[in-house]
C-alpha cells in the first residue's frame, strides 16, 4: 500500500491494517527503523488508577504479613498476578 506523508510528517494507517492488528484511536505503537525499513508494532500499556494503586498497596501489605510469595515468569505473568491481587 502506498501512503503519502503529510506536511506535519504524519501518515494514515489504512483501515485494513488497523482492523487486522486490532488497533484503535489512542492505542500505542512501537516504531523502529533498521536497514530493511520502518517497523510498527502494537504495544499494550496497562494504566492503573489511584484506586488501583491503593488496592495494590493494601494487598501487598497483607501479603507481607502472610509471608507468602509468588514467582512470575516474565512481565506478562507479573502483570496478570498483580491484576488478580487487586480484585
Amino acid at each position: 500500500m502506498l501512503r503519502r506523508i503529510t506536511r506535519n510528517k504524519q501518515l494514515t494507517i489504512p483501515k485494513e491494517i488497523m482492523d487486522r492488528l486490532h488497533l484503535y484511536e489512542g492505542d500505542y505503537v512501537s516504531i523502529e527503523c533498521d536497514d530493511s525499513g520502518i517497523h510498527l508494532r502494537p504495544v499494550i500499556i496497562n494504566e492503573f488508577s489511584n484506586d488501583d494503586y491503593k488496592k495494590l498497596a493494601a494487598k501487598l501489605d497483607q501479603i507481607k504479613k502472610e509471608e507468602s510469595s509468588t514467582t512470575c515468569n516474565g512481565s506478562d505473568s507479573a502483570r496478570s498476578h498483580l491484576k488478580n491481587l487487586m480484585k
